[in-house]
């Protein structure tokens, strides 16, 4: 019996050093939007949440290649519940200040939303965006468009609060992509914090009053979310659906 029982514990030892001699794979590094409070790691989310990994080698519809960036988080991918980031600010709520840099100047919101050759009457319509990431390649185009659509009435930005992009990248992005829609980075991150955003394409509306009034996808196949929640706030009407899933 004793035999036996050293025999079985020998065995153990055996399967034990031969599931622990294959290390794991090194995850790969992934882009990531830059939070001011704290890394998207350590946000904790719900059973609810959806995962979404950003490449950094898309390619966009104009040809552009590879880009390399490097942001020192590996193995990160966007994830997000239904609820957003703990402590963001809700839809109805006034939002508050962060600063964002468009066209080389550093402003305040407030103060973007008082350039009146952007927008009449304050509203504006964000998208967060970046260069490198492969789920803004199917929602640029169409904000390029909303942007043309709106251009002088409604300041419809691309919204780049991602590490390690800089305004010559963005803009050699755009020109090789044919984007005319502004575009403003937002390096300190503030801005993630406010609306809870951990994925890119996640939009804003924000009416004339500086009031949140739409927060979520720009859009997916049957939908067009931001489009329709602006053109109920420019008709002074409710907005029918204010708040979707953030999905890369």
């Amino acid at each position: 019996m004793r035999s036996i029982t050293v025999v079985a514990v020998g065995l153990l030892v055996l399967s034990f050093t031969a599931c622990s001699s294959e290390a794991p794979p090194e995850p790969q590094a992934q882009p990531h939007l830059e939070s001011a409070a704290a890394s998207p790691e350590t946000v904790p989310v719900s059973s609810e949440a959806v995962s979404h990994e950003h490449s950094a080698e898309a390619q966009g519809p104009g040809g552009h290649g590879k880009r390399e960036h490097d942001h020192g988080q590996a193995g990160h991918d966007h994830s997000v519940a239904a609820g957003e980031r703990s402590g963001s600010i809700a839809v109805g709520d006034k939002v508050p200040e962060f600063e964002l840099t468009i066209d080389g100047k550093t402003m305040k919101l407030s103060e973007l939303r008082k350039n009146t050759a952007l927008s009449e009457n304050g509203t504006l319509v964000l998208t967060f965006w970046c260069s490198f990431c492969h789920s803004c390649r199917h929602v640029e185009h169409r904000l390029d468009k909303l942007a043309k659509q709106y251009q002088g009435r409604v300041g419809v930005i691309a919204l780049d609060a991602s590490a390690g992009e800089t305004a010559e990248v963005v803009a050699e992005f755009a020109r090789e992509n044919g984007l005319s829609v502004p575009i403003a980075l937002t390096a300190k991150g503030t801005a993630v914090d406010v609306f809870g955003v951990q994925v890119t394409t996640t939009t804003i509306v924000i009416d004339s009053k500086g009031v949140l009034r739409y927060c979520g996808q720009f859009s997916d196949r049957e939908h067009s979310y931001a489009a329709d929640a602006l053109k109920a706030v420019l008709a002074g009407e409710e907005v029918r659906v204010k708040k979707t899933r953030h999905k890369g």
